[in-house]
């Protein structure tokens, strides 16, 4: 993990928030599972099969849920792992959230759309 993914601040790319929550919406009413990848500690791309390839690391750990809120469940999170999770159990709004572990209990991490 980059020390950039450990920053007070995430930052997820404003075109790859939407290509995740497009997934999401679109794998309805199954939900969707995969990483995040990043080069030089920048989220860059979203994989389903759960692959880093050509010098990607592993940015985030992703999982939606279509019926409840956007909070992990217990086998969501890894310690020292950031995991991001996607609500579609709202009213016309998608929700993306991220976590991590801390002393074994989810804290919630900030998490910034940027252009």
């Amino acid at each position: 993990m980059s020390e950039a993914a450990v920053a007070d601040v995430l930052t997820l790319p404003r075109r790859l928030a939407i290509q995740i929550l497009h997934e999401a919406q679109v794998a309805q009413p199954a939900s969707i599972r995969g990483v995040v990848l990043a080069r030089d500690g920048e989220p860059r791309a979203f994989r389903s099969d759960g692959a880093a390839d050509g010098g990607q690391e592993i940015w985030a750990r992703l999982w939606s849920h279509p019926d409840r809120s956007a909070e992990p469940g217990a086998d969501e999170l890894d310690a020292g792992c950031l995991s991001l999770v996607v609500s579609l159990n709202t009213k016309g709004v998608l929700e993306m959230r991220a976590w991590r572990l801390d002393d074994g209990r989810p804290v919630e991490q900030v998490l910034k759309v940027r252009d």
